[in-house]
């Protein structure tokens, strides 16, 4: 992406010969929203109106750096996700499928600035429809854990700014209502505080509509790995002292290939067997596999959060081309390319403490 900047601004020219900027001007919109035109138009003007805000030039660079790459990249997804229906024209996901895209774009960028990148490009239609959330408040704290809600509403700002539709006034108007209540719940410009991790996690765990302030009563520790294979969990192990739940052990053990989809049943039952064990016994222990999903994660947890562990999920990434050459022998490429597709990066709000190692 830096490539693709100059002088703190994009490189137009250089942005509009890539196959995913390219794209962006053959894709339609919906002309009551934005009357400006195709997606490529329409970002040229957020960028426009991002760079124009007095905010934007009091950030420190690197939030800068961040906020512009969001911008270019916030509707990336577009193309993919446009329909037209009854002769209007809509992107359903295409925040969350941009998200993805983004990551796949910027993998071997500088993971702390990518993520906040990511981040943004998720979140950068919270502001305008935080309201119609189940919970509100939820939405907006587990944000501020993610990147600062105040790069979020600058995002969303220079996003309705930069279009052309009747009800831009009272799209800033929800700007500024997120903004205050964000401001409220003290999560504007720094993450939420909680009274510990074990109150946090319960509070995202249950959706409560507050946080409480509970005492921490875990006595044992379940960390859960993540990463797409060949990222370095075999060698995270090797500093391990505790019991290991491994789906590739158990998957040599049961003779199940990869791609036996009954083996693979047979596999989880057997590894959500040991770990009841282990966690009934208050027996603190890992469970190692590719777990690249947040709905996998949540499973693992639902399943054990009964026996009230702390829970510790610990992502490993490398660049592509160590996955590629490190599985090359036992994963056909094709599969490892959908491992980096479906991966959902694990966040804070899903355990009591979340750690990202990039290897």
């Amino acid at each position: 992406m830096s490539g693709l900047l100059k002088n703190n601004g994009p490189d137009w020219d250089s942005l509009r010969k890539t196959e995913w900027f390219s794209a962006l001007y053959d894709c339609p919109q919906e002309p009551d929203y934005h009357a400006e035109g195709d997606v490529g138009t329409h970002t040229e003007m957020v960028v426009a109106a991002l760079l124009a805000l007095p905010e934007y030039g009091d950030l420190p660079e690197r939030e800068q750096a961040a906020l512009l790459a969001a911008a270019l990249l916030h509707d990336v997804a577009k193309p993919g996700c446009t329909v037209i229906e009854d002769g209007k024209i809509s992107s359903p996901r295409h925040a969350a499928v941009g998200e993805k895209m983004s990551r796949d774009l910027l993998w071997d960028a500088d993971f702390h600035l990518r993520e906040m990148v990511c981040s943004l490009v998720r979140l950068h239609g919270l502001p305008l429809w935080v309201l119609e959330k189940p919970n509100p408040y939820s939405a907006v704290s587990g944000a501020s854990l993610r990147v600062s809600n105040h790069l979020v509403y600058l995002l969303a700002k220079a996003d309705v700014l930069g279009r052309s539709c009747t009800d831009q006034p009272a799209l800033l108007e929800r700007c500024e209502y997120f903004r205050e209540f964000c401001l409220e719940n003290d999560c504007f410009e720094q993450p939420r505080p909680f009274h510990n991790a074990h109150s946090r996690f319960r509070y995202f765990f249950t959706d409560a509509r507050y946080p409480a302030e509970l005492f921490d009563d875990t006595r044992f520790t379940v960390e859960i790995l993540s990463g797409v294979a060949g990222s370095g969990k075999d060698t995270y192990l090797l500093r391990n002292q505790l019991p290991i739940v491994s789906l590739d052990d158990l998957r040599r053990e049961m003779g199940v290939s990869h791609g036996d989809s009954t083996g693979q049943g047979h596999v989880i039952q057997r590894a959500q067997e040991l770990a009841k064990r282990y966690a009934a016994a208050q027996q603190s222990f890992v469970w190692n596999a590719t777990n690249l999903t947040a709905d996998l994660r949540s499973k693992i947890i639902g399943l054990l959060s009964v026996y009230n562990p702390f829970f510790k999920i610990t992502y490993l990434e490398t660049s592509r081309e160590n996955v590629f050459a490190r599985r090359k022998e036992d994963i056909p490429r094709a599969a490892l390319e959908k491992m980096f597709r479906i991966l959902d990066m694990p966040l804070p709000v899903e355990g009591h403490e979340v750690g990202w190692v990039r290897g």
